[in-house]
């Protein structure tokens, strides 16, 4: 009993000293000096520790993982009576070693370590109850069904004797399956071209798995058609890959050193920069390249193109190709004679690779030929004309044309104007039996329009830049085939630079001045390239036939000489790149008259009494006026005297200074043309009388008379003097001068002076000058005075009447709504008021240019009506000339028929494809090419977006989309080369049905069926397509090779295994096949295989159910052979409890039953037979007749051990039996799959009356025997 809390300690006396003992303990076996016994029992403590967790985890670790890895302590776990005895026995003898090692606290003696040992016996054993209880009551049959003569307690006795039995089954036959050879034609799956001009062979690269090929059969499918031809090759004449390193080369992108980034270097062609993924792309940087959009291998990079990521058993070879074509794989055998694994729909298309790019020439023939490859000199064309010029484009359609225009102006500079695409090159005609895939593969040659405008001088040159086919080869032309030049000049026009008259001096020439009109002639001296040439009319003044003549000229400006007079008119300009007339073009030459004098002498002393005279004169000739004269005093020298007048009249006052008698003699007269001309007028005398006056007022301006101004010229005129007075003026024009006398009165008058008939309105030809001056006048007293005043009234006449003509009539095509400049020809006093006509409605416009144009936009025939000038009405030249305009005609376009399409209203309906089938729709386009065609796509009612169809031609074909769905191609619009848009209301409808397809979706979960049964399985055929469906099933019994087809209906899309015709009479696998499926739709089978739709989803079209020999199920009563192991059971009827009496081995036994179930096991081979059954203290006994089973020994199987390797063909493995015939067995195959095995098939085969039998197999494994049955009995049983 422990202190309590607060009792005081005592202290307690010393213990005596212990007595030493008479022998002391032996040290420990390990020194202390090395380790203190502290320290090995920790460490013996921790081993052990760890020993016996290391048992424990993997003896309960597949309770709680399924299939763990396997370890190389795993196969020392508890799995039965042998693993836990030696557990025991292991733990047992650690223990007595432990002992001998005499460390303290740690040395157990003899009665410890039994006790121990019992303890982890007991351990080891729950251990083993835990993780495989059925298997170790099984063992230890301590509480089950007593055995046959004897006791229940008795059982553990007979499972201890099954340990000595020996085995029933043994052996594992192994089956190793070497791999397939496989051959892998254009692993990249890229295209082949082969340049028109090559004569290098292509090379289609060959993957070989396994084996090297030693024969092979290709098959050869023309592009142009006709039937396929099959070509026999010998391996050895194929190709072997480069053995240095290729620059171009396809990659996996894995490299790991420097020297590998710099083969991963981007050559010029696009191929060098991919790198090879798995799947269908490949992929590269900066993004991934789909294998379609890459362009095709040429000859000269086939042999570069190594996938580098190839296993250590692939090899590469090369097929020679010569020719395009369509390859694929037919055959391949090795030496061996084995045959090749074929990678499916693998081909190599090879086509000829686009050429062409050259310009087409017309030949004299009419017949189209090849522009050669030489420089041309360009050809001329003006500014403002159209060539629609032809190119050649070969290849596979749809091609692709890039062009581009150059311009080099004069100064020697060139730009690129304008670039362009030319799509949609492709054939238009079709043929229903041509193979679709063959015939849009085929190269051909096409002959391309191309329309080019000249709108701007200089040297233009088309160069075309590349031809692109569809798949994508470019081809760069080259040469002087690819180009084509032009030279562009300006349009030149002429016109007179006559604004007057021109005046021609007798005896003299003139020079009139003509301009040629050109934007690029600047300076007035530039000189033409080449000389044109003008010619012109002359009507002489004397009223003779006009002459037509000829002139050339050169430059800019140029000269006509002239010597005679009268009227020069341009008629036409002839040359390259010439326009038209402008005006003026019409000049008029007058000769200019020699000066005249008339002269009239008044004496002053009639009227003045003045000493003196005055000489009247009167010239005619361009001021100014130069007159010499002599004066001549009687008995004196003479003088010459000179005076100048810058009128038309003037007059001299002859006052001499000394008396005498005067003599003036006129000599000379000089005008501003001529000079010096002699004058023959008689000397005049004095004259003189007072005179009135009379004299011009107001503001002198030059009036002008037109056709209709009328006749008369207004004057103010003032006058003074004793009236009544008389005025005497002159009018004078050209030649022609007249004195008129008419009454005036004083102060100021208008006076209307007639105009002379010559320039009257009635003469539309009149024109020139009227010039009126006064002369005299004369008062009431008779005294006329000279009027000497300066002033003169200088009259315009232009008589001509104003006139409107079309430079040109003729008609255009242009484009609704597009503006037309129609040039015009006025004539008359600017502005000019012009109406014209068009389909009956007049239109007006004011132009200020005798060469403007009118803006016509309307379409129809337009015609001048009338035409004013800024002063008269005018008139109409050429009232019959038109213009007319008409609209280019808008693009339309037409559904070629065909036997696929119906028609409808505004639409077409296609009878529809099976998806994958390609089908087009030709049309046709009405208008200027090229055309873009724009629809919209729709799908099942969804709105696919807007699509455009180019094509550079007439026709164009639409491609009809593939995938499954209900399609529909609403056109929108369509525009060409004049329109850019134009509304449409087109339809096309089209379908396109699934293919029908299915495959086993659940391979059946209900087990082997039964022997004689009806084929009926929990395997589901899953359906696509629209149905009802029909089926065409497969089935080939085991070991036989023959397949017997059954047709099923069903319109469900998913279909349980049922065929009840079909009885199951033979033992072993049944294959179930699915041979075709046909929906509503009647289009043909697919299936998918194995990733090809981009899912990785692949259709199992193969399932096999296995049948069996069954278990029949008898009434427990009527077995009469029963087998070691087995239980005898009983139904006992009435109340319990039971006597049974029984004859066992010759011996009788008799045990009571408490319950109605009576059960013994055979424990060994004998006879055992029911005598009695009594209820308690044998009441109611009743003799049992016939009650008799015969147990038999359990039988054996051997399987003879050993491993075979096989490439093709069977295996036999051997099995031998011990029993009782006829023998039934079942076997497995197991494969490995990673670190472990796994059983992949079970077979059962039965009615073996030999003692051996022989398995044939070319499936790999592990071959083992599971059960073993004979006549009677089966091993191991059945639970």
């Amino acid at each position: 009993m422990p202190p309590r809390i607060g009792t005081p300690i005592r202290r307690t006396p010393p213990p005596p000293p212990p007595s030493l003992p008479s022998t002391l303990p032996p040290p420990p076996l390990i020194p202390t000096a090395l380790l203190a016994p502290n320290e090995q029992r920790l460490f013996l403590v921790a081993l052990v520790g760890l020993v016996e967790i290391t048992k424990l985890w993997d003896t309960f670790l597949p309770l709680f993982v399924t299939d763990p890895d396997p370890t190389w302590t795993s196969s020392l776990r508890i799995s039965g009576p042998v693993t836990v005895l030696a557990w025991t026995g292991f733990e047992v003898l650690a223990l007595y070693f432990i002992s001998l090692l005499r460390i303290p606290l740690l040395s157990p003696s003899f009665r410890q370590t039994t006790l121990l040992g019992a303890i982890c016996l007991a351990i080891n054993g729950l251990c083993w109850l835990i993780v495989e209880p059925s298997t170790m009551l099984g063992y230890v049959n301590v509480v089950g069904t007593a055995a046959l003569g004897g006791e229940w307690y008795w059982n553990w006795f007979y499972a201890a004797r099954k340990w000595s039995e020996p085995k029933h089954i043994e052996g594992v036959h192994k089956i190793r399956l070497l791999p397939y050879s496989t051959a892998t034609l254009n692993p990249l799956q890229l295209t082949y071209c082969i340049p028109p001009d090559s004569h290098q062979p292509l090379h289609v690269p060959i993957v070989f798995n396994n084996s090297v090929p030693e024969l092979l059969d290709i098959v050869i499918h023309p592009l142009s058609g006709g039937a396929p031809q099959t070509k026999t090759i010998y391996g050895s004449s194929l190709t072997r890959s480069p053995a240095r390193a290729v620059k171009l080369r396809i990659t996996d992108g894995t490299g790991d050193d420097d020297d590998e980034a710099e083969e991963l270097e981007p050559e010029i062609d696009p191929l060098s920069a991919l790198v090879l993924q798995s799947g269908k792309k490949i992929v590269g940087h900066p993004r991934d390249i789909d294998p379609a959009s890459v362009p095709s291998v040429k000859p000269a990079d086939s042999l570069a193109l190594i996938p580098r990521n190839l296993a250590p058993t692939e090899n590469v070879l090369f097929l020679k190709v010569d020719q395009p074509s369509v390859i694929t794989l037919r055959n391949v055998v090795d030496k061996r004679g084995d045959r090749f694994h074929l990678t499916p729909r693998r081909e190599a298309v090879i086509v000829s690779c686009p050429s062409g790019g050259r310009f087409v020439e017309q030949a004299k023939g009419g017949k189209l030929v090849l522009k050669k490859d030489k420089d041309q000199a360009p050809e001329l064309r003006c500014v403002g004309d159209e060539d629609v010029v032809t190119f050649e484009a070969t290849g596979v359609s749809p091609l692709q044309v890039k062009w581009e225009k150059k311009r080099t102006d004069s100064n020697g500079n060139t730009a690129v104007e304008k670039t362009g695409t030319v799509e949609g090159i492709e054939d238009t005609l079709f043929s229903d039996s041509a193979d679709p895939t063959t015939r849009t593969r085929v190269s051909k040659s096409h002959h391309v329009p191309l329309r080019v405008s000249h709108d701007t001088p200089g040297q233009s040159t088309v160069q075309l830049l590349s031809v692109k086919d569809a798949l994508h080869n470019t081809y760069t032309p080259s040469g002087y085939s690819a180009q084509k030049a032009w030279k562009v000049e300006t349009k030149k026009s002429v016109k007179f630079n006559c604004q007057a008259p021109y005046q021609l001096l007798q005896n003299q020439s003139v020079s009139i001045p003509i301009e040629i009109l050109a934007p690029d002639l600047n300076h007035p001296s530039q000189k033409l390239e080449r000389p044109l040439k003008l010619t012109y009319t002359f009507t002489p003044t004397s009223g003779g036939e006009a002459q037509e003549r000829v002139m050339e000229v050169k430059s800019k400006k140029e000269e006509l000489v002239v010597t005679e007079a009268g009227s020069y008119a341009l008629a036409a300009i002839e040359g390259d790149c010439v326009g038209g007339v402008m005006e003026p073009s019409r000049c008029e030459v007058q000769v200019v008259p020699l000066p005249t004098l008339d002269m009239s002498v008044t004496t002053l002393h009639e009227c003045a009494m003045d000493v003196g005279s005055t000489a009247h004169l009167d010239f005619t000739g361009a001021p100014p006026f130069k007159l010499e004269y002599i004066e001549q005093r009687k008995g004196g020298r003479p003088r010459t005297i000179s005076q100048q007048f810058s009128g038309h009249h003037g007059s001299i006052v002859l006052r001499p200074e000394q008396e005498g008698a005067y003599t003036y003699t006129f000599t000379a007269l000089s005008d501003r043309r001529y000079r010096n001309i002699q004058v023959t007028q008689p000397p005049i005398k004095q004259t003189v009388h007072p005179l009135a006056n009379a004299e011009l007022t107001g503001k002198l301006i030059k009036p002008t008379l037109y056709s209709c101004s009328g006749d008369v010229v207004g004057v103010d005129v003032e006058a003074r003097g004793i009236p009544p007075l008389k005025l005497t003026y002159l009018t004078s024009h050209g030649t022609h001068s007249s004195n008129t006398t008419i009454p005036l009165s004083l102060g100021r008058t208008n006076l209307q002076i007639p105009v002379p008939d010559a320039l009257s309105s009635s003469n539309p030809s009149a024109s020139g000058k009227l010039h009126i001056n006064l002369l005299s006048i004369e008062d009431g007293n008779g005294c006329v005075r000279k009027l000497e005043s300066a002033k003169s009234v200088e009259v315009n006449v232009k008589r001509e009447k104003p006139s409107a003509r079309l430079a040109s009539g003729g008609s255009k095509q242009v484009r609704e709504g597009e503006i037309v400049k129609v040039p015009l020809r006025l004539t008359g006093e600017r502005p000019w008021k012009v109406v014209y006509e068009v389909d009956g409605k007049q239109q007006k416009v004011t132009l200020n240019d005798p060469n403007a144009a009118i803006q016509l936009k309307n379409e129809g025939i337009h015609k001048l009506v009338k035409v004013n000038d800024a002063t008269c009405p005018g008139e109409i030249l050429d009232p019959s000339s038109t213009f007319t305009i008409s609209y280019l005609p808008r693009p339309s376009l037409a559904i070629l028929p065909s036997s696929a399409l119906v028609p409808a209203k505004k639409s077409w309906n296609h009878q529809g494809l099976c998806a994958g089938q390609e089908d087009q729709v030709g049309l046709t386009f009405e208008g200027q090419a090229p055309f873009e065609l724009t629809y919209r796509l729709g799908k099942d009612g969804k709105d696919l977006g807007t699509r455009y169809l180019k094509s550079a031609q007439d026709a164009g074909v639409l491609h009809l989309e593939t995938d499954p769905g209900t399609y529909t191609y609403q056109f929108i619009t369509l525009s060409d080369g004049n329109y850019p848009s134009n509304g449409l209301d087109q339809k096309i409808s089209h379908q396109v049905f699934a293919r029908p397809g299915g495959g086993w979706i659940k391979g059946g979960s209900s087990g082997p069926l039964c022997l004689d049964g009806k084929l009926e399985s929990g395997a589901v055929l899953g359906l696509r397509g629209k149905g009802p469906w029909q089926v065409t099933l497969g089935v080939r019994k085991p070991a036989s090779a023959k397949v017997d087809l059954y047709t099923i209906n069903t319109a469900k899309p998913e279909w349980s295994l049922s065929l009840p015709d079909v009885l199951l009479n033979d033992i072993g696998r049944y294959e179930i096949t699915l041979h075709d499926i046909v929906d509503s739709s009647s289009c043909p089978m697919e299936l998918l295989d194995g990733g090809e739709d981009g899912t990785g989803f692949r259709d199992e079209t193969r399932i096999s159910v296995e049948v069996v020999e069954s278990a029949r199920i008898v009434e427990v009563d009527a077995r009469k052979q029963v087998c070691v192991g087995d239980h005898l059971e009983f139904l006992l009827q009435g109340k319990a409890p039971w006597t049974i009496e029984y004859a066992w081995l010759g011996k009788e036994h008799r045990v009571t039953s408490g319950g109605s179930r009576f059960s013994r096991f055979a424990e060994k081979a004998g006879e055992f037979e029911v005598k009695s059954v009594a209820l308690r203290g044998d009441q109611c006994k009743r003799q049992v007749e016939g009650m008799v089973r015969t147990v038999h020994p359990l039988p054996s199987a051997r399987i003879k051990s050993g491993e075979d390797d096989l490439r093709e063909g069977v295996s036999s493995v051997l099995l031998y039996f011990t029993g009782t015939a006829p023998f039934s067995f079942t076997y497995t195959r197991s494969e490995q799959s990673g670190s472990k095995w796994k059983v992949v098939e079970t077979q059962t085969v039965t009615d073996i009356m030999e003692d051996s039998y022989a398995i044939s197999s070319s499936l790999p494994g592990d071959y083992e025997v599971t059960s073993i049955s004979d006549k009677y009995c089966r091993y191991p049983r059945l639970n």
